[in-house]
């Protein structure tokens, strides 16, 4: 019984593979398994049949598919064998009708790249302008041809672009064509992988042959041009999207900062093209960010004000920062709209200068102030000349009143012209740090994400490093954002007090200036009134700023103290100093540490408290008084565990 079953097998195994011989015309080596499981062979035969050779696609362009995607297979068999079907060893796609193709044809297939990145866009961009669906599948070695193959290559391999790729196909096969088209790609996929679990199938002897005589087509097959370079390639490219999501995730929240600004924030180009326009900016100017980017910044400008422009560019080329640049502009209805304008210049990965980041703020308000007091001024002053000498007495009251008039006039616009400066000096602050910090890393990180697809295909280890520098850029973008964002109005403030504020604050500051701060504060001090609690923070935050940026002191002292009826709160360090004439000099300035002591006082006043500042020789200590009744808090807050004894 034993014999007469063995026997049958093998008679199965022979005629099974007689159907097989004379489907393609050789024997593959594919389809020479163990005599012990013919049912094995026979089922492998019947898809290869239903998905491979009787599918209705043509099949040259079955063959030639078969060729292109097996050169991503670490196995060189199928790429070997497909290709000695394809120039006459044997049908291509079981069709005896077929035709051979001339080696030169087929080494040209071989070292067909696969597209990427702009290259596959030019590819999807084509099929989409394509009539469709086809009437016919395309012929080999056409456009349209490359086109279906590169889209088919991407969705054999799964990667980022595949679903983008289906929906092409889809468009241009139709939806019968496009089933067929997945069979095929499933048979060649189940192919690869049973070459790569059965390492005892050889190259059969006639391709054995064909490369022995054929160098160039022996290079092509054997050199595995993409197989490892490919396993680098396709785990970078299915690591692209959740870079692409952790950048976009960096992105947003900037932009969200950005378009909460009040102010508005633009870019251009240096030919002066807009490229962003934030919220801030379609309030200011009327235009929406649809009908302002990709116009010229010139829309803005006044007919009579272009040279302004053609200066700015310039400067802006040689690197210059321009600052607090007051000037006149016009909205879209056509009125005209005093503005500052603060502009920086954009730079790339690679240090080049490629545009401006501009912010402009209305000053329409304080212009109309300036100019009532000035015309306030000169009808007082015409009124007072036209009287005659009968009425002198009530002239020279007038004039009086006149002088206490524009002294507390003088008064106020010194005070708004001080708060004013102070406000503009924390915004261009906030502006520069995200500008410097923020924009720049953006700035490098795209240059960075638009060479990882070009360096997909040429070096994979530097490709590798690239991914790994764009991640560094995306992590260093969040932790600025997040920073900066918190920086405007710590809620650690409100949730637990001044002690834990200004902990988390020094250990960060700390960790980015090198300073070395020590902070002094009870561990029982418990909270203060909001306004107070805010006043101290600003204070701390504005000194130790100074210090790092001007006293050239490496130290610094916070001593936070509560007595029976005042809170001191007061920063030291041990720097350069100031005498008296230069902290005189320095305090008369407008802008950079003189606003800051402004400030700080004006702050310190609003919250009901004095500011003193002593500075010599061997350092600056500033220190701030607040009268208990008024920086008690209401209700006892929670007590930091942060504070230091």
């Amino acid at each position: 019984m034993k014999s007469n079953n063995s026997q049958a097998a093998s008679t199965a195994a022979q005629e099974l593979q007689r159907r097989i011989n004379e489907r393609f015309g050789v024997l593959p080596n594919f389809f020479r398994l163990s005599p012990e499981t013919p049912e094995i062979t026979e089922k492998l035969w019947g898809f290869a049949q239903a998905a491979y050779l009787d599918n209705p696609l043509p099949s040259v362009f079955k063959e030639r598919l078969f060729v292109q995607l097996s050169r991503f297979c670490a196995v060189r068999y199928c790429i070997a064998r497909h290709t000695g079907f394809l120039i006459g060893l044997g049908r291509p796609a079981g069709d005896k009708d077929g035709g051979a193709a001339n080696i030169v044809d087929v080494v040209k297939l071989l070292r067909r790249p696969l597209p990427r990145g702009a290259e596959l866009k030019s590819r999807l961009l084509f099929c989409s302008q394509c009539p469709a669906p086809l009437f016919e599948m395309p012929a080999a070695d056409t456009q349209m041809e490359d086109a279906i193959f590169s889209l088919a290559s991407h969705l054999f391999l799964q990667t980022a672009d595949a679903p983008e790729c289906l929906d092409a196909l889809e468009r241009l096969l139709g939806t019968v064509r496009l089933q067929y088209l997945l069979l095929f790609l499933a048979f060649v996929r189940a192919a690869h992988y049973w070459t790569k679990v059965h390492p005892e199938i050889q190259l059969d002897d006639d391709i054995k042959q064909l490369l022995a005589t054929h160098e160039a087509l022996a290079s092509c097959i054997l050199a595995e041009p993409e197989t490892d370079s490919d396993k680098v390639t396709q785990s970078i490219l299915d690591e692209l999207p959740a870079l692409r999501l952790q950048a976009d995730k960096a992105t947003g929240l900037l932009a969200a900062i950005v378009d909460s600004s009040d102010d508005a924030i633009i870019s251009k180009t240096l030919q002066g093209v807009i490229t962003s326009w934030n919220r801030g900016a379609e309030r200011l100017f009327g235009y929406t960010a649809k009908e302002a980017v990709g116009r010229p910044i010139s829309m803005i400008i006044p007919f009579e004000r272009r040279d302004e422009e053609t200066t700015i560019l310039a400067r802006l080329s040689q690197g210059d920062r321009i600052d607090h640049f007051d000037t006149v502009r016009v909205r879209k209805d056509g009125t005209k709209l005093e503005i500052s304008l603060t502009i920086s210049p954009v730079r790339n990965a690679a240090g080049e200068i490629i545009g401006a980041s501009k912010i402009a703020r209305d000053i329409s308000a304080r212009k109309r102030v300036e100019r009532e007091l000035h015309e306030s001024e000169q009808r007082f002053r015409t009124l007072a000349d036209a009287l005659d000498t009968q009425v002198q007495f009530r002239t020279q009251e007038l004039r009086r009143r006149n002088a206490e008039i524009l002294q507390q006039s003088d008064q106020l616009r010194d005070l708004s012209g001080r708060l004013m400066a102070t406000q503009d000096e924390e915004r261009r602050r906030i502006a520069r740090d995200l500008h410097d910090s923020a924009g720049q890393n953006l700035a490098a990180l795209a240059m960075t994400l638009s060479r990882i697809e070009d360096e997909a295909k040429r070096d994979p280890v530097r490709l590798s490093q690239t991914v790994t520098d764009a991640r560094e850029l995306i992590e260093d973008l969040s932790k600025e954002i997040r920073t900066t964002s918190y920086l405007l109005h710590p809620p650690m403030l409100d949730e637990l007090g001044l002690s834990s504020a200004l902990g988390w604050y020094l250990e960060g500051l700390e960790q980015r200036s090198g300073l070395s701060i020590e902070l002094n504060i009870p561990a029982d001090f418990g909270r203060l009134a909001p306004d107070v609690e805010l006043a101290i923070f600003r204070l701390v935050q504005e000194c130790l700023t100074n210090i790092h940026r001007h006293s050239g002191s490496k130290t610094a002292v916070i001593r936070i103290t509560r007595e029976p009826d005042k809170i001191y709160a007061q920063v030291q360090d041990h720097g350069k100093g100031m005498s008296p004439e230069r902290f005189a000099e320095v305090q008369s300035q407008g802008a950079g540490l003189g606003v800051g002591i402004r400030g700080m006082r004006e702050r310190v006043r609003q919250a009901h408290g004095e500011l003193t500042v002593d500075s010599n020789a061997l350092g600056t200590t500033i220190t701030a008084v607040f009268p208990t009744k008024t920086a008690a808090a209401k209700e006892q807050g929670p007590i930091s565990r942060h504070s230091v004894a």
